[in-house]
Parts: C-alpha cells; structure tokens; sequence
C-alpha cells in the first residue's frame, strides 16, 4: 500500500498477535528506510511525509489507537481516508504447531490469535458445557456430524481429556470412519478447528465490534474494505455493512433490490447499495481470479467487501 500510495501520510497498522506484528515492523522499517535512501533529488520531500506506526492492538479498539496517534482523526473531526481489514489466519500462524491451527501438525490445543489471552481451545473441549460444545460445533463450524463429535468429546473427558491437535484429529478420524476417507475427515477436521478458533477468539462478536468502530473513524468519502475466509465472517460483514449505511432502517431484501450500476472509473465493482450513511461499492463480494488462485491457493475462499462513507 506504501508503493502504491507515495501521497500517504500516515499509516497505523494493528494486528493482535506480536509475531505478525514484529514482521511488518521490520517491513516496514526497512521500506521506510529504502525510500529515505532512494529519495535521490526528491530526498527532501519523502523526508517526513509519512509517519508509520504499529499497535498490538485489535480493529475493534481503533478509536483508542487512532486516538493515541492524534486525537483529532479518532472520531469525526476529519477521520482516515481508508481502512484495510484481513480477517482469518496466515500461513506463518498455521505451520507453527505449537499455536495449534493446524489439523496436519501434533500441538497444543491453543488456537489463540492473542498470546495473553486467557481461554484456550483445550479449555472449551475439556470442560465447557456439553450443549455449549455442540452449538460451536454446530454454529461455528457449520458442521453436520456436530452431535455425535460432541458426544466423543464429552466421553473423552472421563479418559483424561484432549490435551493436544493429534488426540483431536484422531477423535475425529474415529468418527467419520467410513465417510470419504482422508478427505472426509480432514474436512470435518478442517470445520471443528474453525469452530473452536472463532469461539476462542470471539472472533464473530469482535469482527462486528471492529466494523462499527472502523465506519465511525473514517472521514467524509473515507473507505472500509475487508476480506473474509468463510462464510460465517462474510455474511456479518454483509448485514453490517448494510446496518452501517441504512441505520435502524435497514432491510437485506430491500437493500439488494435497491442496488445499481457501479462506476466506470471503477470497474472493479459491478453494483453497488447506497444509503443515508454511504454507499457499499460491493453488492456482490470481489473473489479471486484464476491467476491468483493459481499463485496462491489458499486465497481461493477469500472474499472482499468495500463500504464507502457519506
């Protein structure tokens, strides 16, 4: 965004998980001080003109953050001209075992984003209620085996628990014998790390929080774009992004019907939905193309929507 964008004046990157964070610091750094020794005759003038700054912090306390940087951009006086929210894992999270993400690497049954929080994966399976366990299951992970995986989860307690993704995953495998074979319950495993990731994380409740903080920071014509992993992340970021603009009045069947063509400066998006409050530039999310799946595989499932401040 930084070589896309040489006019920014400030960036605020935030992101909850230190390891992450530590990254794009050094990225950061090191592009802040490549263009320092680039600038050539136009030295004087990058001198200055961007101010970078990284918080551990996540979206939904971006007034307080934005607030801290310069309290005059936190709410309304002139608010920030765009935000960028990238929602689910990275690959630098999932191939770590010792986070516990992934379904193909014995860990701990972590799964936390934050490395200070408190509740962790192993605490839900081992002793939360049993109804508890399966609406997760259910509701998170959209998975249709939930009440006989509950069960096992629950018998698996009176043997000494989960303690670990290996013993999870084998629970798994034992009950989706003879239902598609590898496939089958690396999928179900797939859905139940899901499920017990979000509820760790709170990360439905939190993603909500984060797209009304972000929509209240943004100045007149300022933009809000976030990309979702799966469909539970995605439908939130549709309803809210609706709510946002329209307000108490906002109806999702009349709200699509109400959408019309995009503008041809900006192809990228075919329709859109306009409201009291701002526009949302994506009626229909932006996917990957071919191209890019094909250089990167796991964004296949990634969806982008834009909502643009009145």
């Amino acid at each position: 965004m930084m070589e896309a964008h040489p006019e920014m004046e400030l960036y605020i990157g935030m992101d909850v998980d230190p390891s992450a964070l530590e990254i794009g610091q050094n990225r950061i750094e090191a592009f802040l001080a490549s263009r320092e020794t680039d600038g050539g005759d136009d030295e004087d003038a990058l001198q200055g003109t961007l101010c970078a700054y990284t918080h551990a912090k996540n979206f939904k306390y971006i007034k307080h953050v934005l607030g801290s940087v310069d309290e005059n951009i936190a709410v309304g006086t002139s608010g920030v001209d765009g935000i960028l929210i990238d929602l689910g894992m990275s690959s630098m999270q999932v191939n770590r075992s010792d986070r516990g993400f992934s379904v193909l690497q014995d860990g701990p049954l972590d799964m936390r984003m934050d490395p200070k929080a408190t509740l962790k994966a192993e605490d839900i399976l081992n002793s939360w209620p049993d109804l508890e366990v399966g609406r997760i299951l259910r509701d998170y992970g959209e998975e249709s085996n939930w009440h006989s995986l509950q069960k096992r989860i629950v018998k698996a307690r009176a043997m000494g628990g989960l303690h670990s993704t290996g013993e999870l995953v084998k629970l798994i495998q034992r009950t989706c014998t003879g239902s598609g074979g590898r496939q089958g319950w690396i999928k179900t495993a797939t859905r139940v790390f899901q499920a017990l990731r979000i509820a760790v994380n709170d990360e439905l409740r939190t993603l909500e929080d984060a797209l009304h903080a972000c929509f209240d920071c943004l100045a007149t014509d300022g933009r809000l774009a976030v990309i979702s992993f799966h469909s539970l992340e995605d439908r939130i970021v549709k309803q809210t992004f609706l709510e946002l603009i329209h307000g108490d009045e906002a109806d999702d069947d009349e709200d699509l019907a109400s959408a019309d063509i995009g503008s041809e400066d900006e192809p990228w998006f075919k329709q859109r939905v306009r409201g009291k409050n701002g526009t949302v530039l994506t009626k229909r999310p932006i996917s990957p193309s071919e191209e890019e799946e094909e250089l990167n595989q796991r964004c296949r499932s990634a969806k982008l929507r834009v909502i643009q401040k009145t």
